[in-house]
C-alpha cells in the first residue's frame, strides 16, 4: 500500500536531517538533492511493488479459476493464493517486500 506523498516528503526530510546532524556522515550533496533522490527512490519502490501486486493479483484470479491440480477450486483462497504469488514474483525479481 502507497503512503501519501506528504509521508513520504516528510519521511525523506526527517532521514536527510537526522543523516545531516550525524557526526559519521558527512553530505557531499544538497539536502535538497539527497531528499529529492530519496523521494524518487521510494516513489519508485512503491511503483515496482504496485506493479507486482497487479501482476499477483492477475495470476492468482487466473489460477483460481483454472483450479490447482489436486485441490478443488472451491478450497482454493483467493487471497491466500494471491499472497503466495505476490511472494514468489518479489523472489524472482528480488524485491524485498
Amino acid at each position: 500500500m502507497r503512503p501519501p506523498t506528504a509521508l513520504i516528503e516528510r519521511f525523506a526530510t526527517a532521514l536527510v536531517r537526522r543523516l545531516g546532524e550525524a557526526p559519521f556522515v558527512e553530505l557531499t550533496a544538497s539536502e535538497e538533492a539527497i531528499r529529492t533522490r530519496i523521494i524518487g527512490l521510494l516513489n519508485e519502490n512503491f511503483a515496482q511493488e504496485a506493479a507486482i501486486e497487479d501482476e499477483a493479483r492477475a495470476q492468482a484470479d487466473a489460477l483460481v479459476r483454472k483450479g490447482a491440480p489436486g485441490v478443488r477450486r472451491e478450497d482454493l483462497d483467493p487471497r491466500r493464493v494471491e499472497q503466495l504469488m505476490k511472494q514468489r514474483l518479489a523472489k524472482e525479481r528480488g524485491f524485498v517486500l
